[in-house]
């Protein structure tokens, strides 16, 4: 049984005006069968454009049925409406509609474009785009815009782009109203050749020449239908449309569809755009640059900080005298061991750069050539690393060499002090000293002397230290207590956390040796944490300084982009009548947002980089202790590019919402 091209049955419709509702359909049954050619006419304000709007599917009815081609509107949601009007409905509107940016065949395809959502790949309509525009007297204007035809070019421009999908009705509101005669006849003769062809046109018209030409002329009246005489009966053509599944591309999907769009309307509006695009340029160099200048200053500060030797912790490790009897399951801890214990160390935490044992035994007396100094001696057991760990310099000689301590040399760098006291203005490199305890005593031959450093405790100061090969120490007569590992100094990265590591090293050997010993880390850490702190925050308010910056220009794409929907709102419900759904058109949006701040981004990334390493290199040529170098701070690249995502999201958000939104109708209405 043949379906009717439009059922209406029990229609009502009211606008919202001010919290009004004012009636425009009251009730309204209709039927128009498939193949005819209808007139609408009626006073103003009788609904007759409501009426198109609702047979159209741009205004969903109050209450009331609508079928159209047998399809239930009222039960369609928005994906099938936009689908429905892309492929079974034609518009030709009275004021054409056209995009003043798209030439004839850009307007001509632009149904074609639509739904995005639809299953399958897209078909080029060029050909038949052509072919249209032939035989509706087109075909040598297809590479001009819209403001360079005649009113009556521009509505048969309009004609073909309804034709485009073939839909099977034409519906056509005033189509001559802005016409001379001479083309109101040849837009007439057109929408004949159609309802010839068998498609079912309804023409929303006020002239009495052009219902005279219809098959059938519908008087609305009060929002109701006063039916006028039947001329010829319809001609019903069997059209058969099943909805494909439109599901929805995804977001990334339905974006990159709509990126063409998005970047024809930015090229349109190039000079607006690069503004634009210069803002985000700025904040984004901004970001990338402040955080990696940051972040670099703050390394160099804590390398800088590390010839302090705060970047160094002496570890200590004794036996756990507290223990009771129940908790002891082994052997009682004594000290750790050099090659099971302190060699492995630096495999096992990459942050140590250095580290060396010390073992160390007081109140020894040096005696030199009839001087002696008695009972203020510390002699130390070191390594090629002590010095260099704990920035001890020498005034004279060298200084410990691991060729000293894999021989176990007897060999000595004694302080300033002993020095001083012991050979007072002779030179002591390559002097024997004697170093005596009780009845034991030993020689070494000095090979360097140490500058003078301050010391608060007046025993064991640095300048009355004899250090020796940590080997050769442990050959000679000390008691058993110092011959034990009990302490090791430790150097770490600039840029590691010293406390931490020192916590690590101590959760170690509490694993190893359990409640046997008593394990614990000291250092600078207080100083080198509050610096750290305070360049950490450092870093952070020059990233907070430039994200204002990146804000500024993200709010600059929003202005932007609420001026191009304010600007585009006939061009949205263009689109929407074609065939977009609202999430294609939120899309649309987004796309122009994301791309913007992704070009824009780029760019800022590029500048980002020009901008520090250009700063550090002018840097480097002012300051005697600062090199040149090439940086990468890859968290910086991270949160530049997140900045970016999140820039372009945001700033694209309310424009995208705000087009989507849009009422067909009235965004074609507007001005």
């Amino acid at each position: 049984m043949k379906q009717p091209a439009f059922e209406l049955r029990d229609v009502h419709y009211s606008y919202r005006l001010h919290g009004q509702s004012v009636p425009a359909l009251r009730g309204m049954n209709l039927t128009i069968q498939q193949g005819e050619m209808v007139a609408i006419q009626g006073p103003s304000g009788s609904g007759k454009s409501t009426l198109l709007y609702l047979l159209g599917c741009m205004l969903d009815a109050d209450r009331g049925l609508i079928r159209i081609l047998g399809h239930e509107v009222g039960r369609l949601g928005d994906r099938e409406k936009a689908y429905f009007r892309n492929r079974q409905l034609g518009f030709v509107f009275q004021q054409f509609h056209l995009l003043t940016s798209r030439d004839v065949l850009g307007n001509i395809v632009l149904p074609a474009s639509y739904p995005l959502e639809s299953p399958g790949p897209k078909k080029d309509y060029r050909a038949r785009a052509k072919a249209i525009a032939e035989r509706l007297g087109l075909g040598e204007r297809l590479s001009h815009k819209p403001q360079e035809l005649s009113g009556g070019q521009q509505q048969r421009v309009a004609i073909a782009r309804a034709l485009i999908r073939d839909a099977p009705v034409i519906l056509a509101d005033e189509p001559t109203g802005n016409l001379d005669s001479k083309s109101s006849e040849e837009i007439l003769n057109l929408l004949k050749e159609l309802h010839y062809e068998g498609k079912t046109v309804v023409i929303i018209t006020h002239s009495k020449e052009v219902a005279a030409q219809c098959q059938r002329t519908i008087w609305i009246r009060d929002g109701q239908v006063v039916e006028g005489e039947d001329r010829t009966p319809p001609v019903a053509v069997e059209r058969a449309f099943d909805f494909p599944r439109l599901t929805g591309l995804g977001f990334w999907n339905l974006l990159r569809e709509s990126l063409p769009q998005a970047l024809d309307n930015l090229w349109r509006n190039r000079t607006r755009t690069l503004l634009t695009m210069m803002g985000v340029v700025v904040g984004v160099a901004s970001v990338l640059s402040m955080i990696t200048l940051g972040t670099f200053t703050k390394d160099k500060i804590l390398q800088s900080y590390a010839t302090l030797g705060i970047n160094t912790l002496a570890f200590n490790a004794y036996p756990n005298w507290a223990l009771q009897a129940k908790d002891v399951q082994g052997p009682m801890f004594q000290s750790l061991n050099i090659d099971r214990d302190m060699k492995p160390l630096p495999k096992i935490f990459p942050e140590i750069r250095r580290i060396a044992p010390h073992y160390a035994d007081g109140m020894y007396s040096a005696i030199y050539s009839g001087r002696s100094i008695q009972n203020e001696i510390l002699v130390t057991g070191i390594n090629e690393d002590t010095f260099p760990i704990t920035r001890r310099e020498l005034a004279m000689g060298s200084p410990i060499q691991p060729f000293h301590v894999r021989n176990k040399s007897s060999v000595c760098v004694i302080g300033f002090e002993v020095a001083e006291r012991l050979f007072q203005r002779q030179n002591p490199i390559g002097e024997p000293i004697v170093v005596a305890v009780d009845e034991a005593n030993f020689s070494c031959v000095v090979i360097g002397v140490s500058k003078p450093m301050y010391a608060k405790e007046r025993r064991f100061r640095p300048d009355l230290e004899v250090s020796v090969p940590y080997t050769y120490f442990l050959s000679l007569p000390v008691g058993w207590w110092q011959r034990g590992l009990r302490e090791m100094l430790i150097e770490v990265d600039a840029s590691a956390d010293v406390e931490m590591t020192g916590k690590k090293l101590q959760a170690f050997f509490e694993k190893r040796y359990g409640k046997a010993g008593r394990f614990s880390a000291s250092s600078n850490t207080v100083l080198v944490a509050q610096m750290r702190r305070f360049l950490t925050l450092f870093t952070v308010l020059l990233g907070c300084i430039a994200a204002v910056t990146l804000i500024v220009g993200g709010m600059g794409i929003t202005n932007m982009m609420l001026v191009s929907v304010n600007e585009r709102l006939r061009e949205i419900g263009l689109r929407k009548a074609l065939g977009a759904s609202n999430q294609a058109i939120r899309q649309l949006f987004f796309a122009e947002s994301l791309f913007l701040c992704f070009t824009a981004g780029l760019f800022g990334l590029g500048m980002g980089v020009l901008a520090y390493q250009g700063l550090i290199y002018t840097g480097s040529q002012f300051m005697e202790n600062l090199r040149y170098e090439w940086v990468f701070n890859a968290w910086a690249f991270i949160i530049a590019f997140v900045a970016i995502l999140l820039t372009g999201i945001l700033s694209g958000l309310g424009p995208a919402v705000k087009a989507e939104k849009l009422q067909v109708i009235e965004a074609l209405r507007s001005e």
